[in-house]
């Protein structure tokens, strides 16, 4: 069979087929639509967070680390080497460590807190 036959063969196939085509009416068609919208309104939306909390992160603990440097190079200047293994550098070492890591906690803390408010 060549291909101009088989085309012809299609095509009278599809004119058969076409009118027991059941249709849709207009309503049916607009009540499914209504239905997929309403569906896809109910499903919440994820929402993207204000601060990333790697971003958050990253600006909290590279403030302390910096604030750790000062410490260290203030008293390297005055102390030298020997005031960076005493107990005056890792008071304030630890100190600035527990602060920047509890603020760290309460601003994820109130990332959490407000992206539920949103949620509701």
């Amino acid at each position: 069979m060549d291909k101009k036959n088989i085309n012809l063969q299609d095509e009278k196939l599809k004119e058969l087929f076409s009118g027991t085509k059941i249709k849709a009416d207009e309503k049916l068609k607009f009540r499914i639509m209504q239905q997929i919208e309403t569906e896809k309104n109910l499903i919440p939306k994820k929402s993207p967070s204000s601060r990333p909390i790697v971003k958050n992160m990253l600006s909290i603990f590279g403030i302390m680390y910096a604030l750790i440097a000062l410490v260290g190079l203030a008293l390297y200047t005055k102390g030298g080497e020997s005031a960076l293994n005493s107990l005056t550098f890792f008071l304030p070492v630890i100190l600035i460590c527990c602060v920047c890591s509890v603020f760290w906690m309460l601003s994820n803390y109130d990332d959490y807190r407000r992206s539920r408010q949103k949620g509701k």
